[in-house]
């Protein structure tokens, strides 16, 4: 969850370190995970997920089991991992429950904007500047989408891979492998941002620079798989760019 509000969030001596060295990298480019990373709805997320698996499974949802073991996987993982664990296995029920899921989403973010103003100011300052910006997400395409379209940010990244691009979710790194195809770029010059174990793994897999956002998953769990970890999304990260006019 990107809990950041504005200046000074994050600008640890460390993630400075990272973006400085990923800032001096011939073609650079920066990729986002969606959920809880760029959308900070990660509690929304856990709030439509419980309401339906109580009404549809009778099962209730913990934070614990959310956060820990599920957060950072797909949409479609989520949702078989649960079916298979509470309802031995059912390939109608998942996909009934993947589209329920995808109408509940769209229905909670349709009124207020999950982008948080210091995300958006990042994302500008990154466009400014003239760096390549896509998504890697395990989200439905219609759910990155519905939410970019009532954003500032609707035609801000140059290549979105959502769940239906790939055959293997994070941790595996098809997905960033996939993105950095689709942007023309190399996964030495990418600097992802991700706010799970399992998309920071995905990241470094794939030769990839990881900044991780702290917020539903701590600071320590996340500090074994990413090359840093901040507190929330804040344009003051890359100031590096403002200050060095080569860049």
């Amino acid at each position: 969850m990107n809990t950041s509000t504005g200046t000074g969030a994050g600008t640890d001596p460390r993630a400075l370190r990272v973006i400085d060295a990923w800032a001096a990298t011939p073609g650079r480019a920066v990729i986002f995970d969606f959920n809880g990373t760029l959308s900070d709805d990660e509690p929304i997320l856990f709030r439509l997920y419980t309401e339906m698996f109580r009404e549809r499974l009778q099962w209730t949802l913990t934070p614990r089991q959310y956060f820990q073991r599920l957060g950072g996987r797909s949409d479609r993982e989520i949702i078989d991992i649960v079916v298979e664990e509470i309802a031995g296995g059912d390939e109608k029920l998942s996909r009934d429950l993947l589209a329920e899921r995808r109408t509940r989403y769209c229905d909670l973010v349709e009124h207020q904007s999950p982008i948080l103003p210091a995300t958006v100011d990042m994302v500008r300052r990154l466009a400014d500047h003239g760096v390549p910006m896509g998504i890697v997400t395990g989200a439905q395409r219609v759910d990155v989408e519905f939410v970019l379209s009532r954003s500032p940010l609707a035609g801000a990244f140059t290549a979105i891979v959502t769940v239906e691009d790939v055959t293997r979710g994070k941790p595996d790194p098809e997905g960033f492998e996939l993105g950095a195809q689709r942007m023309g770029v190399e996964p030495a010059a990418v600097l992802v941002f991700e706010d799970s174990v399992f998309g920071a793994r995905a990241a470094r897999s794939a030769g990839m620079r990881c900044v991780a956002v702290e917020g539903t998953v701590t600071r320590a769990e996340l500090e074994g798989d990413a090359d840093a970890v901040v507190s929330g999304l804040s344009p003051d990260l890359f100031a590096i760019l403002q200050q060095d006019g080569r860049r």
